[in-house]
């Protein structure tokens, strides 16, 4: 008699793990693409913004460039060579055009690129204000960390700190350094600027009081954000369930507080981070460094438009482009932001 055979087999289900719809990263991703497309139209609208109050501006650099002696003639030749007798809309097409390539026109004065002057002058802003964040946003979290036991004698002291740091303005402040440290106790040079491939010491040295400089008022608001954010994560009931599992203490603090009260803390350094730009413009001043802030303050005292024009397109695009890694990681953390 003849065995009967095995079983037939089930069809074999395959498993599409890779290729399964993801939902959370389809919200994210869309979320990523709407934040791109806004930071592409506002860098649209400010450039253009830009262009218009710079072009529509009494400003006839003709006498700067020929000298008081020139004639009348000479001078309206010149304007007329300069393109100064365009229609604004077609010197605005133009100047998009030349955008489009990386092309920000021509120096009235010197005839040389303003992209090369903005790009060579561009390292030494971002260095200062990038080193500016980054002060603003260690330091900051840190105090406000150490200062969210309310009513402890290192909260009296930060949150008093916080109070006068913010009280100082950032010029104010710079030349209270120079003073103090460079010229007095000759421990920081009072200005110039090293960069850090060629020397790192003496980058340091240079960098450190315009840094102290552009920073101290940041740090004072990131800390009381980070303060009043680590309270009110402080006071969860996560945070006492973790507690509750024997976890060390600064862990519980540093990384699962700290991860839930970064919401609020962005925004500030997002804020922040828009007014390091404003400041590096005197702090630039102050110390001589070879910066934007002081070739846009050389160029409008010189009526030089297109130098003016060309650091306010950079910077611009600069910050947009920075608030959006901000928005993009503020979604990435705040799952509710991605649905706004």
């Amino acid at each position: 008699m003849r065995g009967e055979g095995p079983p037939p087999r089930a069809p074999a289900k395959h498993a599409h793990h890779s290729t399964r719809f993801n939902p959370k990263g389809a919200h994210v991703a869309l979320y990523i693409l709407r934040r791109v497309g806004i930071t592409v139209l506002m860098v649209f609208l400010v450039v253009s913004a830009a262009f218009f109050l710079v072009a529509l501006m009494p400003n006839d650099v003709t006498q700067t460039i020929l000298g008081p002696d020139a004639t009348p003639e000479a001078r309206a030749q010149l304007r007329d060579e300069m393109g100064f007798n365009d229609p604004v809309l077609v010197r605005y097409v133009t100047f998009l055009g030349g955008l489009l390539t990386g092309d920000l026109g021509v120096s009235y004065l010197s005839q040389q690129s303003v992209t090369a002057q903005v790009l060579e002058r561009l390292p030494v802003t971002l260095t200062l204000s990038m080193g500016g964040i980054l002060l603003t946003t260690v330091l900051g979290i840190v105090l406000g960390i150490l200062a969210a036991n309310r009513g402890g004698w290192l909260d009296t002291i930060i949150r008093g700190a916080a109070g006068v740091m913010q009280a100082i303005p950032s010029f104010w402040l710079a030349v209270l350094l120079v003073l103090v440290f460079a010229v007095n106790l000759k421990l920081f040079p009072s200005s110039g600027w090293e960069p850090f491939a060629e020397d790192p010491a003496e980058f340091v040295r240079r960098i450190t009081l315009p840094l102290i400089s552009i920073g101290i008022a940041g740090t004072a608001a990131v800390a009381r954000q980070a303060r009043v954010a680590m309270i009110d994560v402080q006071g969860r009931d996560f945070m006492q369930t973790l507690r509750a599992t024997g976890l060390p203490e600064w862990r519980i603090v540093w990384l699962h507080g700290l991860r839930n009260a970064a919401i609020p803390v962005l925004t500030v350094i997002g804020l922040q981070f828009v007014a390091l730009f404003g400041s590096a413009v005197l702090i630039e001043q102050v110390f001589a460094l070879p910066g934007v802030g002081k070739l846009v303050v050389d160029s409008v005292n010189l009526g030089d438009m297109p130098i003016v024009l060309g650091v306010v397109v950079a910077l611009s695009i600069v910050i947009l482009a920075m608030n959006l890694v901000i928005d993009i990681l503020y979604g990435i953390i705040n799952p509710k932001a991605r649905l706004a």
